[in-house]
């Protein structure tokens, strides 16, 4: 079906040479550091040459933690993100000694909070499976907490130069158009084709520079709209393009139907020992911002409904006046667009709480802004105050 790539692999990779923008995980290694980035003593013996411990072309530290940050993020944004990430945790013996706490924050604003946690997992376990040296097998690579099959094919191939495959958005749509795939890598068979076809490539020619370019081309040339075909390396190799038919690959995936959440945002206060508190609640793992300290949340659909859902949901709290404030917050997460009326609530001065249920607690106010990592409860808090 797809007959030899080399030739058009070479051409793709003398492109990405020449036009590849200037990114700051794109830095090359001129002298790996050895104890850094990879040493043999934290592998096992290996058995062919194809095995052997290679030499790094760039730390895959910085590789992986790019990686990582460009799922479901546009590059624009990650590009300041990731020079603060480095500047605060510069190597992965210094993301693995934090707390995660400081973790969160720093990738506050990025979204998905569960990347978060998984490389802060991923990192203490190089240090201490690995001893503090990335893995370069993409077996390995697959047995880190969040390292799925792009990743580690990406981490392998681009700080590696091994010739392992990677396959997203870009890379389906590439290869839809080049070889006229009228299918999507959905079921088994059409997951095969894809990555069969991906693996065709990276084996080619240079590693690094193909999976790499094949990225580029689709972010920057052949693009979901109106792709520029008279500036893509590969127009000549491609069936869509012969055709004219470039508008119809890939076919259209159906697109998952928003949840509209709405409800209530309940901001309740008493007076502590040390000053006045607000209520936060941290979400339980199956819940969404799982781990994150936010505000109760009550999708309920009128003040009466919240008001009973407030006195079921914490019975310890005493008599609470609860006042609606004309003010609704709106955010969107993933598939959810949240509509939030936002409720202020203050408890009587003097009277005793008993105990809250898991995952409530009182905060200061004082610190409560900087105790607050995720946009909507920022947005939350920001309307309160």
């Amino acid at each position: 079906m797809i007959g030899s790539a080399v030739k058009p692999a070479k051409a793709l990779a003398r492109w990405f040479q020449a036009n590849q923008r200037d990114l700051p995980w794109r830095l090359a290694l001129e002298v790996p550091d050895a104890g850094l980035v990879v040493r043999e003593a934290a592998h096992p013996q290996v058995s062919s040459d194809r095995d052997a411990l290679p030499s790094p072309r760039r730390d895959p530290y910085r590789t992986w933690i790019s990686e990582i940050m460009l799922q479901q993020t546009q590059v624009s944004t990650v590009v300041d993100y990731y020079h603060r990430w480095m500047e605060r945790f510069p190597d992965v013996a210094a993301l693995a000694g934090a707390a995660e706490k400081e973790v969160l924050e720093a990738w506050a604003g990025l979204g998905y909070y569960s990347r978060a946690r998984n490389v802060l997992a991923t990192a203490r376990k190089v240090m201490e499976d690995h001893g503090g040296a990335f893995p370069w097998r993409r077996e390995d690579l697959l047995g880190l907490k969040g390292v799925g099959e792009y990743t580690a094919g990406a981490i392998a191939s681009l700080a590696f130069n091994r010739p392992e495959p990677i396959l997203d958005g870009n890379l389906v749509r590439v290869f839809s158009r080049l070889y006229a795939l009228d299918f999507l890598p959905d079921g088994k068979e059409g997951k095969k084709a894809y990555w069969d076809l991906s693996r065709a490539w990276v084996e080619a020619h240079d590693a690094a520079l193909v999976n790499e370019g094949l990225m580029e081309l689709g972010a920057l040339i052949c693009t979901p709209r109106n792709p520029d075909c008279a500036r893509c390396p590969l127009s000549a190799h491609c069936a869509a393009f012969k055709t004219s038919a470039q508008e119809r690959f890939p076919p259209a995936r159906s697109r998952k139907d928003s949840v509209d959440v709405a409800g209530f945002a309940v901001a309740a206060f008493r007076e502590g020992k040390d000053g006045e508190e607000v209520l936060l609640y941290t979400p339980r793992k199956a819940e969404r911002l799982a781990g994150l300290l936010t505000f109760p949340l009550f999708p309920v659909a009128d003040l009466p409904a919240l008001r009973e859902a407030w006195r079921a949901g914490l019975p310890g709290l005493p008599k609470t006046a609860l006042r609606p404030r004309a003010v609704t917050v709106t955010h969107s997460i993933t598939h959810h667009r949240y509509r939030l009326r936002i409720v202020e609530g203050r408890v009587e001065a003097g009277a005793r709480t008993r105990s809250l249920p898991e995952g409530y607690a009182w905060a200061p106010v004082a610190g409560v802004e900087r105790m607050l990592v995720s946009s909507l409860p920022k947005k939350i808090w920001k309307a309160v105050r």
